[in-house]
């Protein structure tokens, strides 16, 4: 079909520049559509990273029935609940039995990349079998799980607080790219629990793997050049997403203060999004003579 006789005869009778321009102004507004569109898809994958990056965050919302954790490291507030832990059988029995219709990710080798300021395994000293580790005088710095190919610092890491159906509640920091250690859990070495957290889906994936740990699998927990040994004992997954308050608050205990020694990581799940928490906790064994834990 020929085009309109009305546009060909305005065509006819353009001179050269007039053409030019009226090619020109075309060219240039379809680049400024074309802009317009590609800025459109870049504000739309942007919001949606952000509400990826506030679910994950926000999911590390313990409620702890309005009481702010105490910066104290090693000294915890009256009155906090703790866990009664469940043992559960060795290798290659599971602890639990995953939800229907959640799948978890096969493990990948993971070649970590610890900053320059990390010190080298030759500086870490490695105890005899029979000569427990002296309880640490500061926070861990460094976690490495060998089942996982996990070789992270740990940082630090405090919490703010959100009123959420008529309550204050405590949510946790989450560090990017490491490990997080909440400043008013146990030194490594003390009786207490060592909290730590990390992302799973996002900010470096650090804790992406921990759903693979099993019974006994070992983690080795750093402070101050000082090795401390674990080995895996219980694992859960935790429904967390749309749960009442109830429920919420005793998931939260897995990371309150415990009478016993023992080191608690805690992450989201599954790795597609986060309706879940999934709580690793292992206890405290000698560290071996063979130093075969040491990176």
């Amino acid at each position: 079909m020929g085009a309109h006789p009305g546009l060909k005869s305005m065509w006819c009778s353009l001179d050269f520049f007039e053409r030019l321009t009226l090619i020109s102004t075309v060219l240039i507004w379809t680049g400024v559509g074309l802009f317009g569109f590609g800025l459109y898809i870049a504000l739309r994958n942007h919001r949606v990273e952000q509400a990826a990056y506030a679910e994950s965050t926000a999911s590390y919302s313990w409620p702890t029935a309005a009481v702010t954790p105490s910066p104290a490291p090693l000294i915890f507030p009256a009155g906090w609940s703790t866990a009664t832990p469940t043992p559960i059988p060795v290798r290659p029995s599971p602890t639990i039995t995953q939800p229907v219709g959640l799948v978890t990710r096969a493990a990948r080798w993971v070649t970590p990349t610890p900053p320059a300021a990390l010190r080298p395994a030759s500086a870490h000293r490695v105890l005899a079998k029979t000569n427990p580790p002296p309880p640490a005088s500061g926070p861990p710095d460094r976690i490495v799980i060998p089942a996982i190919h996990l070789d992270s610092p740990i940082v630090p890491i405090g919490w703010y607080v959100i009123e959420e159906g008529g309550q204050q509640q405590s949510v946790w920091q989450v560090a990017d790219d490491v490990v997080g250690w909440h400043k008013t859990s146990a030194y490594p070495g003390h009786s207490g629990n060592v909290v730590l957290n990390g992302h799973h889906n996002i900010r470096g994936e650090v804790f992406r793997y921990l759903i693979n740990l099993e019974a006994r699998d070992p983690v080795v927990v750093y402070a101050e050049d000082q090795a401390y040994h674990y080995i895996v004992t219980e694992k859960h997954i935790l429904r967390e997403k749309g749960e009442p308050p109830k429920v919420r608050r005793q998931n939260a205990e897995w990371i309150g203060p415990t009478g016993d020694e023992r080191l608690t990581m805690v992450t989201c799940w599954p790795y597609t999004n986060n309706t879940h928490r999934l709580v690793i906790v292992a206890k405290p064994v000698p560290p071996p003579d063979s130093g075969g834990l040491e990176p």
